[in-house]
């Protein structure tokens, strides 16, 4: 848990608050697409500061994460960082105040919907299934890029067949302004 106590914290002078947490925090699914793990422990650096009753809190948090790569699905290390962790707390003079959830969502909503191994990264050959990165395939990509396979269905092939009426055009008509209501005295 991180946790600060307000009652510690002195007028005019930041509490410093560098530690580590248990990854275990961000509660990762197990069955995440692509799979996603904790791979060391949560880091933060935080500075707390006291305005009047309400409590300020700024700093920087990462964690490690192990998780596979979108184009080329090798095993990979990704570091999530958050490096403008603000937090405002409202009336908690001389209460402890407890910060994993904040830091928890902040970390959760810095995760992407999905990671590369480099930014370079070739992927794997769509017709064998070679990872680009360590080396060529053999096969002719020209060819098969060129060449559409004819036998496979198209999805277009049911709109294609499908046979329409023309339509009727549209005869124009002029609205008619409706007649002004007469005022009646009562």
């Amino acid at each position: 848990m991180i946790k600060i106590n307000t009652s510690h914290i002195l007028p005019d002078t930041p509490y410093l608050l560098d530690g580590t947490e248990s990854a275990e925090i961000l509660e990762l699914p197990p069955d995440a697409d692509p799979p996603l793990a904790p791979a060391g422990d949560i880091t933060y650096h935080l500075s707390a500061v006291m305005a009047g009753a309400d409590l300020i809190v700024t700093g920087r948090a990462s964690v490690s994460l192990a998780t596979v790569c979108a184009r080329c699905l090798d095993n990979i290390r990704v570091t999530i960082a958050v490096k403008d962790l603000c937090f405002h707390f409202e009336k908690v003079r001389d209460l402890e105040v407890d910060l994993t959830d904040d830091v928890r969502e902040e970390l959760l909503l810095a995760v992407p919907s999905c990671f590369y191994c480099s930014p370079d990264c070739q992927g794997i050959c769509p017709m064998c299934g070679t990872n680009l990165n360590h080396g060529a395939c053999s096969c002719d990509r020209s060819q098969a890029e060129s060449e559409p396979d004819d036998a496979a269905p198209s999805p277009w092939d049911q709109l294609d067949a499908l046979k329409l009426a023309p339509e009727k055009p549209v005869k124009k008509t002029t609205a008619k302004k409706p007649a002004a209501k007469k005022k009646t005295r009562e």
